[in-house]
């Protein structure tokens, strides 16, 4: 009996060494690809220092380390990821380079799942291609590097699906535990994944069963799935309840997401930029009386129902857009462009480009997917469909960028490398006719996904504008010249870009060179007339240079606004130096434009 249990266990031996074999081919090559990436852009400014949401997330980071709790910007936006950052801070001194190598070592490890899933589903020839797809990616390789969450969201996709397929034939009830352990991991990263980790659960657990002891695993899954669930959710949910009042393991940005994505100009809120214009956003349900967070949250939600109930057709209308967005060859931008990343690396422009409408890599990777899907559907088991149409539809209900249709790209290389290898075994086996029908079909989706466009994501400079915000960050670590060289090549690629302006009038101001800072503020008010913290650096800058009627009257049209805007700081600051009085009995002396704070 021993003997013919050796002799069955040599075989499975056999396979795994194979399996392992390619699994750690796919890992070495995707770790390379990702270190040759990280050694390119660490010559880039933004390399350590975060902008836009990278720097919240960093910001999140380090003062969980430094102060040892939370406080309720946190909860802002998905909990995972800063804390994940906080604990790679912790053991590195604060390292963002060290971040970064730990994030491409599980970016690759993602690569080597995406094998194992194509081999489940196929063979090791399509998981090995699966895996190299996900290796060579251009958009993963470089979210995985960025203090950013989108490359764990990815990782969390295809872990969640090996783990949900793995729950459905397992007799042990450990990989449902896991299952829910790591779909509260995953939702706590991205609410986004809580509709697939819901129905996903609804299909293991209802699944028919034939059998009595059948149904008794299946309810024994049932209670472990949501006992890891709750194990990873409700202590997010706990933390979220001191820090913030909300017992709720989901973001507090919800709701003005969900406004920003949905409403009769949807187009104008999804481009309102990082700074004065967020500013202006975020602070709308305060300037209407709004007297908490709370309370902020409920006002972007009524009107994003508002919205949906009372222009039923124009919601309709914007889901159909962004669907098409979403399904767009090119990667749209968020804050930053990766297409102005691949300034700073050759590698990245190999594997990411665009050829007129039509974006590379995706436009091709979705082709193939469809492809492979509409080839060999019954290869396919119900919870890779539900990821693939969920996911997608809680991306569209809010709003599309390349960050955020991330995760699905690890799914779809599966069925892209099965549409890929039997292009190429028709066209080794002379079966032109086949060949030529499934490349033109190739052809034709691919058509179909770069036609759209440009959308209004496409239309603004983001490299003008990322070298404004480094340079911000950077005046805000004191680092006067790299801001001023950052903020000049700006100009160079914007001329009148206003933020630019604006923070090297700051520059300049602090220096004492104040005709050039007047200059400047001048320059920027040409941009944003409305802005009356313009109005207030430009009035403090004209009184230091005894230009004080103009000064008078910039700070009383920039007072006129922060009275509007319900801004006490700053009409605080306006009447210390307009005085009591006539502008006569302003203080003599200097005054700091900046006001303590840039906006």
């Amino acid at each position: 009996m021993s003997r013919k249990r050796a002799r069955k266990a040599a075989p499975d031996a056999s396979r795994l060494a194979r399996r392992s074999r390619v699994a750690l081919l796919v890992f070495a090559a995707a770790l390379a690809v990702r270190l040759v990436y990280l050694a390119e852009a660490s010559s880039d400014p933004s390399f350590d220092v975060p902008i836009v949401d990278s720097q919240s997330y960093d910001q999140h980071a380090r003062l969980l380390v430094s102060e040892g709790t939370f406080y309720n910007r946190f909860f802002w936006q998905g909990f995972f990821y800063p804390f994940f950052l906080a604990g790679t801070y912790l053991v590195s001194g604060g390292s963002i380079l060290f971040a970064r190598l730990v994030q491409i070592v599980l970016g690759s490890c993602m690569c080597a799942l995406v094998c194992a899933l194509g081999e489940k589903l196929f063979d090791r020839r399509i998981g090995c291609a699966a895996g190299m797809i996900a290796a060579l990616y251009g958009p993963l390789v470089y979210y995985d590097a960025e203090i950013l969450d989108a490359g764990f969201s990815a990782i969390w996709a295809i872990a969640l699906l090996l783990l949900c397929l793995r729950a459905r034939e397992a007799k042990s009830a450990l990989p449902a535990l896991l299952f829910g352990v790591v779909g509260g991991l995953a939702v706590a990263t991205r609410a986004t994944f809580a509709p697939f980790f819901l129905a996903s659960a609804v299909w293991l657990v209802l699944a028919p069963r034939e059998t009595g002891a059948a149904r008794l695993r299946a309810a024994a899954r049932a209670g472990f799935l949501a006992a890891g669930f709750l194990a990873a959710a409700l202590p997010v949910a706990s933390l979220a309840h001191r820090a913030t009042g909300e017992f709720s393991f989901l973001p507090q940005s919800g709701p003005l997401n969900l406004f920003i994505g949905n409403n009769p100009d949807r187009n104008a809120t999804i481009m309102i930029r990082p700074g004065s214009e967020w500013r202006e956003l975020t602070r709308m349900p305060t300037v209407q009386g709004s007297p908490s967070d709370a309370e902020d949250r409920r006002v972007f939600m009524r009107r994003f129902i508002d919205y949906v109930k009372s222009e039923p057709g124009g919601y309709a209308a914007g889901l159909a857009a962004k669907a098409v967005e979403f399904a767009s060859s090119r990667e749209l931008p968020r804050n930053e462009s990766m297409y102005v990343a691949r300034d700073r690396s050759r590698l990245l422009s190999i594997l990411v480009w665009k050829a007129g409408p039509f974006g590379f890599p995706f436009g091709l990777l979705l082709p193939l997917a469809v492809a492979g899907i509409a080839m060999f559907p019954r290869r396919f088991p119900a919870p890779v469909y539900l990821f693939l149409a969920l996911y997608a539809a809680a991306v569209v209900a809010v709003f599309v960028s390349g960050r955020y249709r991330a995760p699905v790209v690890p799914v779809l290389a599966v069925p892209a490398a099965a549409g890929l290898l039997r292009l190429v075994d028709l066209a080794r086996a002379r079966l032109w006719p086949r060949a030529a029908a499934l490349a033109a079909s190739v052809a034709a989706v691919a058509v179909a996904s770069s036609v759209a466009g440009p959308f209004a994501a496409e239309r603004h400079d983001y490299r003008a504008e990322m070298h404004t915000i480094v340079g911000f960050e950077l005046m805000k670590r004191n680092r006067t010249r790299e801001a001023y060289e950052e903020l000049s090549e700006a100009l160079r690629v914007h001329p009148g870009w206003g933020d630019a302006h604006k923070y090297i009038g700051l520059l300049m101001s602090g220096e004492r060179r104040h005709e050039e800072a007047a200059a400047h503020f001048g320059k920027a008010l040409e941009q944003d007339p409305d802005s009356y913290f313009l109005r207030y650096y430009l009035g403090t800058t004209l009184l230091n240079l005894g230009k004080r009627a103009e000064g008078f009257a910039e700070l009383r049209a920039a007072r006129e606004g922060a009275v509007e805007a319900k801004e006490d700081e700053l009409i605080r600051q306006i009447d210390r130096i307009l005085g009591p009085g006539s502008p006569g009995d302003a203080p003599p002396g200097g005054v700091d434009a900046s006001g303590g704070t840039a906006r």
